[in-house]
């Protein structure tokens, strides 16, 4: 997915702050803020932060972000205003594929959103269905489209009403959301044909079990589990936990007759048993004790992506989960 363009998501800046906006242009550093009433001098540190992202210095924009939303000097800042510099993190932890902090971030946005009275205006609904869009970039990253094509239902819809008020505005970012929608829709129709090669190949395999030659049944039993591992990876990016589930318990049983202890080929199964199992609303508990017990052989097996990505995934349960949440009370 394309960046989010940031500028469709800045709220309308009240102030007369002509000459700041002009020294931060020409002079490239802070303008003196003396003089300046309170609300122009946040909207001063606003633009300020806007200008940076929108000229590539995004790693320049990342410490004042973070000064401006943690600094107890900034805590009148207005809610929109925070919203809208969390969201510009959120960009900022895209960008840097840091996909667990930039949940994090749309989560901080969110509960500061449900602070605003003013939930049909245009700025917030702007701040919102970028957020969306965000949202929906994370979890195509994460390989979630079936989540990512929901969100991006959502973020078009916004942007629909949006351009009604302001085309100039919102029509750049409502064609990025129906491209996005597009690919995520002929990825489906690609997965499907990629299925269908993996199934192919997995009766080809269970065919040759019992041949009566030992090496060659070990053989098509690797084969079958690593092809009913990517049936199981297909049913993931196409967003049915359920079936996925089906091929992951399949694929740790027949690896079971490969390799009769718990080694890193069982542990990436489970893994992907567990992701599986999160998807599907009554097994998620038991994804996340899946996910727990696996902890220990991770670290056994001196696994650091697995334990990392163990550790993500339930961190990101507990944020997906408050996102939902923080979601449903605005909408």
């Amino acid at each position: 997915m394309k960046p989010l363009l940031i500028e469709a998501s800045l709220p309308t800046l009240s102030c007369d702050i002509k000459v700041a906006k002009a020294q931060i242009a020409t002079l490239d550093k802070q303008p003196s803020l003396e003089g300046m009433s309170r609300s122009a001098v946040l909207e001063v540190h606003l633009w300020r932060v806007f200008y940076l992202i929108n000229n590539g210095r995004s790693d320049e924009a990342a410490p004042l972000i973070d000064t401006l939303v943690f600094d107890e000097s900034y805590s009148d800042m207005p809610a929109l205003y925070v919203s809208w510099l969390w969201l510009a993190r959120m960009s900022i932890f895209i960008a840097n594929s840091d996909y667990m902090l930039a949940l994090g971030a749309a989560e901080n946005a969110l509960q500061r959103m449900v602070e605003i009275t003013s939930k049909k205006k245009e700025d917030f609904l702007a701040i919102l269905a970028s957020l969306l869009y965000n949202l929906a970039s994370v979890h195509n990253s994460l390989g979630d489209n079936a989540r990512a094509k929901k969100e991006l239902t959502k973020c078009q819809k916004l942007f629909e009403r949006l351009v009604k008020k302001n085309e100039r505005r919102f029509s750049p970012m409502l064609l990025y959301a129906v491209e996005a929608s597009t690919a995520i829709i002929s990825s489906k129709a690609q997965l499907m044909e990629v299925l269908k090669h993996y199934d192919d190949e997995v009766k080809l395999y269970t065919s040759m079990l019992n041949n009566g030659d030992s090496k060659k049944t070990r053989d098509a039993l690797i084969n079958l589990v690593n092809s009913l591992k990517k049936e199981g990876d297909v049913m993931m990016e196409m967003g049915n936990g359920r079936n996925a589930a089906k091929y992951y318990t399949k694929a740790l049983r027949y690896q079971k007759k490969v390799s009769s202890s718990m080694g890193h080929k069982e542990l990436v199964l489970s893994i992907g048993l567990a992701k599986a199992l999160n998807k599907v609303a009554n097994r998620r508990e038991s994804a996340e004790q899946l996910l727990q017990s696996l902890q220990p052989l991770a670290k056994r097996l001196n696994a650091t992506n697995e334990q990392i990505e163990i550790e993500n995934l339930l961190n990101n349960k507990n944020k997906n989960t408050n996102i939902m949440t923080l979601l449903k009370g605005i909408f």
